[in-house]
């Protein structure tokens, strides 16, 4: 559970000239991102480092829906992997909202917003929960590594691994009046706490909804709150592309 609520929702951060630790710039097709060196041993930072693309058919997927109209809600922003073809996807007036909680990454990925003049993104500098207030943030094992994209909330406080951070309902984040039309979530095991806290999200705008989840277990888990947060929309399992489900709303 989070801490007390006493925190109000945080701005966007503004794209960051300045990067404040040693990285690299990479590119692929889509564009140029930036990658912090320490996190060059992780699965993502080691595509982009090869001019490749980390889940382009989960991508193109993506782009397709987006093609229709509408915001795309996406995170964990990592260091913006996603962020340029995204972008590039999303129709006139439309927007990308997406979040990073761990300071090097969302400072990686406000660069990457620089590096490809995003004006069509909104990265706010927290994590998506069912309520408002403080979580701890695990950045760093036992061992010292930084766990660059396995960031994950845990409820105990370590010192030296884990950080304090703002957590906020998706439903307060993004302005109720905007179309939401894809909502994609990868955030190491916290997806069911982030769709309690977009329950008014899901239920006005009923998105298709892009979860990672692999295994069957949590396929189901997930598929069962959607059942009890949006029975209207009857959401059903629609297939897998690479390691993430697709939550189909058959009553748009």
């Amino acid at each position: 559970m989070p801490h007390t609520a006493t925190h109000s929702v945080p701005a966007p951060v503004a794209p960051l000239a300045q990067v404040p630790f040693d990285h690299r710039i990479v590119a692929n097709e889509y564009g140029f991102y930036c990658v912090p060196k320490s996190y060059m041993q992780r699965e993502v930072p080691q595509v982009l480092a090869r001019g490749a693309v980390y889940e382009p058919d989960t991508l193109r997927f993506m782009a397709r829906i987006l093609a229709r109209g509408g915001d795309i809600i996406c995170g964990g922003a990592f260091v913006g992997d996603f962020f340029p073809a995204l972008s590039q996807a999303l129709t006139p007036g439309a927007m990308l909202h997406s979040f990073e909680p761990n300071p090097i990454a969302r400072d990686a990925a406000s660069h990457t917003m620089l590096l490809n003049t995003l004006d069509n993104v909104a990265l706010y500098p927290c994590a998506v929960g069912a309520g408002t207030g403080t979580l701890n943030l695990q950045v760093t094992r036992p061992n010292g590594e930084a766990m660059a994209a396995r960031a994950k909330i845990v409820e105990t406080a370590a010192e030296g691994q884990t950080i304090e951070i703002p957590v906020c309902r998706i439903d307060d984040l993004v302005d109720r009046a905007r179309q939401i039309t894809l909502l994609q979530l990868d955030i190491e095991g916290h997806e069911p706490k982030a769709l309690e806290g977009a329950v008014d999200t899901v239920r006005t705008w009923r998105p298709y909804i892009l979860v990672e989840a692999e295994r069957p277990a949590k396929q189901r888990r997930i598929a069962r709150l959607l059942a009890q947060l949006c029975p209207q929309a009857d959401y059903t399992p629609a297939g897998i592309i690479e390691r993430n489900t697709i939550y189909l709303p058959r009553s748009p």
